[in-house]
């Protein structure tokens, strides 16, 4: 029996599917984490934990010392035959421990830079990959003088941070320094590594939002697909939907494709399955983002009901040297749409049942119950639920999972 060790864990699609996929493998289960609670109190996690993992280890995952230590105490009485990570804040670590113990992986360095959202553009910039104007800073007073030169409304952001946490649409002068403000305000993130001390200050590209899907190996880097992505939030950019594949005409599609290979090739991501965020703007493609990792809100999902295959399965035969099923043509259409609510206290759910009961549709969710808290929608962990549906054409599935959504009404009041 293979074993594998897995560091963490989203908690939406990609991560729990990654313990599902290695089992369904027959793999022995090592699973490094810092704590089990976040997972526990995740609906569905207590089963994924209990019924995929063998071994859990519990150390200080979000520095490299401790985990390093703890891989190889493992690795010493029970060798692995691979170590990987498709949690957000532990990428980084996760591919060093597995270079210094000689597994398979990316390389660190190219996983550092897609992490780091200042460092990604540095390196755009130098080999000419399309992104919007941007200026990186450490001041307040270098920030607003950033703005006025890549102009308003501009987009101020964290540059090390995940699920559009502190990335906001500012205004004018006075939105930039307290954004600036509210993002050096937090010294660590929240897995309390320290954040970086730069601040990301770029143009706010109008346009439609993509994700390309990005499957990396030692001979190249190709697509998997593109998902089609609705955008909400007002001043932060919330994500209310995704649809895969995309419904767009194939020059545009081939043209997003293009430019995501060549970002994620001058990062130098080389093996594993990368999410790329781009816009379509009057200009073509400019990039938003790499993140060195499998997408996120349930994308993994929707990729695997429409290309008929296990992604994280895909993901797990590379990292183990073996040989994968080689994605084909799409069979069908998914998608998903997220569910919001005013801010308050929730005083009634309804029309989840009638939701469910739409033909196509899979999943129909209320994330809330009376007497929960709604906060303001600024990051997609304050969306209250979803519905997700499946079709033979992806704007079908879209069309489909919009009408359920509608039936779904969470009330709040003040309070």
């Amino acid at each position: 029996m293979k074993r594998i060790g897995i560091v963490e864990s989203n908690r939406s699609g990609s991560g729990f599917d990654t313990l599902r996929a290695a089992r369904a493998l027959g793999l022995h289960v090592t699973f490094f984490s810092s704590g089990l609670d976040r997972y526990h109190a995740t609906p569905g996690g207590t089963e994924v934990l209990d019924g995929c993992v063998d071994e859990f280890v519990a150390c200080p995952t979000h520095e490299l010392e401790p985990l390093l230590e703890a891989v190889k105490a493992v690795d010493a009485y029970a060798p692995l035959d691979a170590l990987l990570s498709v949690a957000e804040y532990e990428v980084v670590q996760t591919a060093e421990a597995a270079r210094q113990l000689g597994l398979p992986g990316p390389d660190p360095a190219a996983i550092r830079m897609a992490r780091n959202k200042a460092a990604q553009r540095r390196r755009w910039a130098e080999t000419e990959v399309p992104i919007p104007a941007f200026r990186v800073v450490t001041t307040a007073a270098d920030a607003v003088a950033a703005a006025s030169e890549v102009g308003f409304p501009c987009v101020v952001k964290a540059v090390d941070e995940t699920s559009g946490t502190h990335v906001v649409r500012c205004p004018d002068p006075d939105a930039v320094r307290s954004t600036f403000a509210a993002i050096r305000a937090q010294t660590t993130n929240r897995r309390g590594q320290p954040r970086a001390a730069e601040v990301l200050v770029e143009e706010c590209l109008v346009g439609f939002e993509v994700s390309v899907e990005i499957l990396a190996s030692a001979g190249g880097v190709r697509v998997l697909g593109v998902t089609d992505k609705i955008l909400g939030g007002r001043n932060r950019f919330v994500e209310l939907g995704h649809s895969f594949p995309t419904a767009l005409p194939d020059g545009v599609r081939a043209a997003l494709e293009a430019a995501a290979v060549a970002a994620t090739t001058a990062v130098g991501f080389d093996l594993g399955i990368a999410h790329v965020e781009l816009k379509y703007t009057a200009e073509g493609p400019k990039l938003i983002e790499i993140t060195p990792r499998p997408a996120g809100d349930r994308i993994t999902e929707l990729m695997d009901r429409s290309l008929g295959l296990s992604t994280m399965e895909l993901l797990i035969r590379q990292y183990l040297g073996e040989p994968a099923p080689a994605p084909t043509a799409p069979v069908g259409g998914a998608a998903i749409r997220y569910l919001t609510a005013k801010p308050g206290v929730v005083e009634s759910v309804s029309g989840v049942e009638i939701a469910a009961a739409v033909p196509g549709v899979l999943e129909a969710v209320a994330a809330v119950a009376p007497g929960s808290r709604v906060g303001a929608l600024r990051v997609n962990e304050d969306r209250v639920g979803h519905v997700l549906a499946t079709a033979p054409d992806p704007y079908l599935a879209g069309r489909i999972a919009e009408a359920a959504a509608q039936q779904i009404v969470v009330a709040t009041r003040h309070g």
